[in-house]
């Protein structure tokens, strides 16, 4: 009998233990199907990233028939599976409403289904057309277009139809193309053609990785500090600033062509000036020398208003330059190109004071200085020039004139050769009442002369009014009146 009870307890135990094995499957069912579901959502994630369209589409089928009546799952399918082709994505809406029924669904499975009717929408892509620098991953705008819609496209040129390549998940390209996508919706609605124009241009791409490349060996080589072929902190630093710059933007999966193109020509610059501040044994005789001759020209001048002095001012900006050069001079830390910087710059100044010296007038222009010619005296009006030390006054009366800033002069013989805002001018003075003008001859006449002329022909024109813009003053014209 006691046997009898303990096989009885035995059988009792075996049966609570198989009824607990059932009931811990039937509970943790729901969390293995969970977990099998969102390892696959994430395996088809992974798949379109490797441009994997047709296994992540698989994968999505696969975990869709766990639980093909789950709305929540078909949204998250419908989700990833629209950047991949929108008319695969109806498919997996067709399999949900086939599986739960047409009157059990809510209104936002039925507002899809009502989409995919609609017309298809032309797309939106995520690369603008352009010129760009290496092939590229072209791919649609899925939110921006409807359920259902499937596009094909050309790489040729061609006008594309449903016979062409489909768009899956992306166009890659790998050169110079004319791109034309078409989209139809399921009742064979489509789209007008779109046409994208991409032009590829890897030329600038090897070049800004070959600067990238020469840059950085340059930075490694070179120390900082103060001795030579050293280079400063400021300006590795102004050049590390470029590379990394130039760094990010070809770590970038698409890159335009003028991008590159900018930062490339940047960088080349930033390489050009570290160079030209690594500091090298400095070469300061020729300074030395253009400071000595700037100093005998200071120290031997004077200024004044007569011939052979210098016009006033000009000796304190020679001395202002001899000590921007002298600070040069004595700066042990001055580079090469510093040094003949400041060459060129006191070389400049000795030609500027030069310039100011006071010269003697040449005989041809202290007989026309002053003085005036009529060119015109006719219906067409009173023309007058004036020849003075400055500029050159010439004009009608009343009306706007052309005066002449004179650069330079030179003379030859019994001409002047003028250099003017207004162009070449040439005097030749024939005698000491006539001149050659530009190749016609007048007569050289004075101020009272010039206003007499002025009176006969128009008396209300011989007045300060009329004649000041001819550099005429007031004593002038009442001299006149005061002896007609």
């Amino acid at each position: 009998m006691r046997n009898i009870n303990k096989k009885n307890v035995f059988v009792a135990v075996i049966a609570f233990i198989v009824i607990l094995g059932v009931a811990y499957k039937v509970a943790l069912a729901p969390m293995m199907k969970s977990k099998q579901i969102d390892e696959k959502i994430q395996q088809a994630k992974e798949y379109i990233v490797q441009n994997e369209f047709e296994k992540s589409i698989d994968v999505l089928e696969q975990a869709q028939q766990l639980d093909i009546k789950d709305e929540q799952l078909l949204l998250k399918i419908i989700d990833i599976s629209m950047s991949i082709d929108g008319e695969s994505a109806y498919e997996f809406l067709e399999r949900y409403v086939d599986a739960v029924g047409e009157n059990n669904l809510s209104s936002h499975i039925k507002n899809l289904l009502s989409s995919a009717k609609e017309s298809p929408k032309q797309v939106e892509l995520n690369v603008l057309e352009g010129k760009y620098v290496s092939p590229m991953e072209i791919k649609i705008n899925s939110d921006k277009i409807n359920i259902g819609s499937s596009y094909y496209y050309t790489i040729n040129g061609e006008t594309p139809d449903k016979s062409c390549t489909k768009y899956m998940g992306n166009i890659y390209i790998t050169k110079t193309t004319t791109l034309k996508l078409i989209g139809y919706n399921q009742d064979g609605k489509c789209t007008d053609v779109q046409t994208f124009k991409y032009s590829i241009d890897e030329s600038i791409f090897d070049e800004l990785n070959d600067n990238i490349k020469s840059s950085k060996k340059l930075i490694s080589e070179t120390k900082v500090g103060n001795a030579i072929g050293n280079i400063s902190k400021e300006n590795k630093n102004k050049l590390q600033y470029v590379i990394e710059n130039a760094q990010k933007l070809i770590n970038n999966k698409i890159i335009k062509y003028n991008e590159a193109n900018d930062i490339n020509e940047e960088l080349i610059d930033a390489i050009k000036d570290f160079k030209d501040n690594i500091i090298r044994p400095v070469d300061k005789e020729k300074l030395k020398k253009y400071i000595n001759k700037a100093e005998d020209l200071y120290n031997n001048s004077s200024e004044g208003k007569k011939t052979g002095q210098y016009k006033s001012g000009s000796k304190s900006k020679l001395k202002s330059s001899i000590n921007d050069a002298k600070e040069i001079y004595d700066n042990e830390s001055a580079t090469q190109k510093e040094v003949d910087n400041q060459v060129s710059k006191l070389e400049n100044a000795i030609n500027i004071f030069r310039r100011s010296k006071i010269k003697q007038q040449s005989s041809v222009e202290q007989k026309i200085l002053g003085k005036y010619i009529v060119f015109a005296n006719d219906d067409s009006g009173l023309g007058i020039t004036k020849f003075t030390r400055n500029r050159i006054i010439s004009g009608y009366m009343a009306s706007e004139g052309a005066d002449a800033t004179i650069f330079s002069r030179r003379e030859s013989e019994n001409t002047v050769y003028y250099s003017t805002s207004q162009g070449e001018v040439t005097v030749r003075l024939i005698d000491n009442n006539t001149v050659d003008f530009n190749g016609r001859i007048y007569n050289l006449i004075n101020t009272n002369e010039l206003i007499g002329i002025v009176y006969n022909r128009d008396k209300g024109m011989a007045n300060y009014e009329y004649l000041s813009y001819f550099d005429v003053s007031e004593s002038d014209i009442n001299y006149f009146y005061s002896h007609h």
